[in-house]
């Protein structure tokens, strides 16, 4: 929900890759695939961004747009309509360490004319 996202961006994707994370679950149950999405900010809608980029991440299941993402991805570069809205929902690993989470993200807006509902 808009309502409750503290940051709020209009971006389109430069680059998603799926791949690998490198973690070491104890529990071999747990996916270890992560998905890295850099964004290219092109305004800030709610809140405060001082930056152009972000990088986003999250795990290849559900919550999560990653149909919506690949589709943006694909598209990017083709004009105006391939910015989409976006909230960057930080995530806290411990102290001083914190991403931006896919899967946190509680609100997002496509461009309805590639994501009819």
């Amino acid at each position: 929900m808009l309502a409750n996202a503290e940051v709020v961006v209009e971006a389109r994707v430069k680059s998603l890759s799926i791949g690998e994370s490198g973690l070491l679950p104890a529990d071999t149950n747990v996916p270890t695939r992560m998905i890295r999405v850099d964004l290219e900010i092109t305004r800030v809608i709610k809140g405060k961004y001082p930056r152009k980029e972000a990088t986003v991440y999250g795990a290849p299941f559900p919550p999560g747009p990653i149909m919506e993402l690949s589709k943006m991805a694909l598209i990017a570069g083709l004009g105006d309509g391939d910015t989409f809205e976006w909230e960057l929902s930080r995530t806290e690993l411990g102290p001083g360490l914190e991403f931006y989470s896919m899967n946190n993200c509680s609100y997002y807006k496509f461009r309805d004319d590639l994501f009819p509902r």
